[in-house]
């Protein structure tokens, strides 16, 4: 391919380099110049322009990308029509990201010509979310080229899979010992049982006994009665050493060690262990927290059908370090007579982007309350509450909810990867915050019955200084939505991942955390289904 600037009489059939207007009509870039072109360029008064030449081995760059894109798809990932030269695979189906990344690595360095771009290994994927993108850079690439990139080796599991989440059989056993606060118990259970269910996954048995290694060798053996996929192992003293008593207990069943101590942090004790054919994990005590720790690193590959070997667990070490939370507030008796109260700016976020699955064929935003549709009485009622600022993340049926409240005065942020799951919407509508914010007001767009008296509650008891950065509405002791934030959350919620929000991180600052008693079960009602509908369609709940 040659490039450069040519004689417009002889530019017929080459591609143009550069958009540009002609008769007020843009022609972009790539275009294929016809005899009838060089005609209109002529008589403009046009006498050169920049375009490529293609030569006769030359192949054009969508067909290209295209060609390379099918050598990089394996397994759950569906491959997109090129255009200007650029060419996409998305996941077929949720599931964990698997990458060559050697072999993607070894297509980027045989010429700049090619690039392959991905999301990060081991990543959450879900339908329709983008995972590669192959970019050819040149209008075209001579044959040869494409021949030496396309035949760059490809030796082991394809470059790029979707690997689709099992639904295992998980057992659970959890050690307590004199010392240990036995409420941690449930915790474990409740924290664990969380996570692998958002795997599809299950823990179907549950044992406890004494931090013992005969005992634990005792509740495996119980526990193998029930066909398990997979046993956990929770002690009540974190594993410490390869003869600590829940490595000794698993080799006593029968089991072996595979590899104990990991490059991630929170997490490094987790031991992986073997009993035949099913993996045994030894669990550090930072899974009863909700954030993401090294266990969660292994439980996903296992759960995506993966073997998780030694060398892999060695290999975690990069991006091993998981991003700490923020920094925790002063006390208020620590807190200065000189300190001065910021000028509280609070912004409120409202959640429309859901696909409204168990609604059914509806839209629940769009369904109607009285004389106005549900989203439009949530920004209502928010809108007369003591708010500065509005967002509103969609994706969904983003124009009919634009639409919707198209006269009001608040930001759209929209969301156009929101099947990923709630945490992208919510990260859709942190990072959409303009920068002077004291609180961020978290509201659900499908509970119409909050009113701004609600909203107000919560913003006057707010005050960071005081050790109030969190505040919740509660109904008869059971918390519920909007919650307000300090700002010195954000970066922690902009680290939530998959179809949840930041509501678990509120556990982690519990000693911050402000209950504020509503008496309306409007703070606990979202409408989700037609039954819940039906059951909540009374014009006079509605006010605002």
């Amino acid at each position: 391919m040659k490039f450069g600037r040519v004689q417009v009489d002889q530019a017929e059939g080459k591609v143009l380099a550069h958009s540009m207007v002609v008769h007020k009509k843009k022609w972009k870039k790539g275009r294929i110049l016809s005899r009838l072109d060089v005609d209109v360029l002529q008589g403009i008064g046009v006498e050169t322009v920049v375009a490529a030449t293609l030569n006769r081995d030359d192949i054009d760059e969508d067909s290209v990308a295209e060609a390379l894109a099918r050598t990089l798809a394996g397994p759950g990932v569906r491959i997109r029509p090129a255009a200007t030269g650029r060419c996409n695979l998305y996941a077929e189906h949720r599931g964990l990201l698997r990458l060559n990344a050697e072999h993607i690595n070894r297509i980027n360095s045989v010429s700049e010509f090619f690039t392959v771009g991905t999301l990060r290994p081991f990543s959450i994927v879900y339908k329709d979310e983008l995972l590669v993108t192959v970019k050819i850079i040149p209008y075209a690439v001579d044959r040869d080229a494409l021949h030496d990139v396309i035949s760059v080796s490809g030796q082991g599991y394809p470059p790029v899979s979707v690997c689709e989440f099992k639904s295992m059989k998980i057992g659970l056993v959890q050690t307590k010992n004199d010392s240990f606060n036995t409420k941690l118990l449930q915790k474990g259970l409740d924290m664990l049982g969380t996570r692998v269910e958002q795997l599809g996954s299950e823990i179907v048995a549950h044992a406890t006994c004494e931090h013992h290694e005969d005992r634990v060798t005792e509740s495996i053996q119980q526990l193998m009665s029930n066909q398990l996929d997979m046993i956990l192992l929770l002690g009540a003293s974190a594993i410490q050493d390869r003869e600590d008593v829940i490595p000794k207990g698993i080799v006593n069943a029968g089991g072996r060690i595979e590899h104990f101590g990991m490059p991630v942090d929170p997490g490094n004790l987790l031991l992986v262990a073997q009993l035949g054919r099913m993996p045994i994990l030894g669990l550090p005590g930072c899974v009863r927290s909700p954030k993401r720790n090294g266990f969660d690193f292994v439980m996903e590959r296992f759960a995506a059908g993966l073997e998780v070997r030694s060398e892999e667990v060695m290999n975690m070490g990069v991006g091993g370090i998981l991003s700490e939370g923020p920094r925790r507030p002063e006390r208020r008796t620590q807190v200065t007579a000189q300190a001065k109260p910021e000028t509280r700016r609070i912004a409120a976020i409202i959640l429309a982007a859901g696909q409204s699955r168990r609604m059914g064929k509806d839209n629940k935003l769009l369904m109607k309350l009285g004389n106005n549709s549900v989203i439009r009485t949530v920004v209502d009622s928010v809108e007369k509450a003591q708010v500065d600022e509005i967002i509103l993340a969609t994706g969904h049926d983003r124009e009919l909810i634009e639409n919707e409240i198209k006269d009001k005065n608040l930001t759209i942020a929209h969301n156009p990867e929101f099947v990923g799951g709630l945490s992208t919407t919510l990260r859709t509508a942190l990072a959409a915050l303009p920068p002077n914010v004291s609180g961020v007001l978290v509201c659900q767009g499908d509970m119409p019955f909050v009113q701004s008296s609600h909203i107000n509650s919560l913003i006057q008891a707010f005050d960071p200084n005081a050790g109030r950065n969190i505040c919740v509405p509660t109904h008869r002791g059971k918390r519920g939505n909007p919650v307000l934030w300090d700002r010195r959350y954000i970066p922690e919620m902009m680290e939530v991942r998959g179809d949840v929000g930041a509501k678990h991180i509120i556990g982690e600052y519990e000693e911050f955390v402000k209950e504020i008693a509503i008496d309306d079960p409007a703070v606990l009602t979202d409408l989700d289904t037609p039954e819940e509908f039906r059951q909540h369609t009374a014009v006079d709940r509605i006010s605002g």
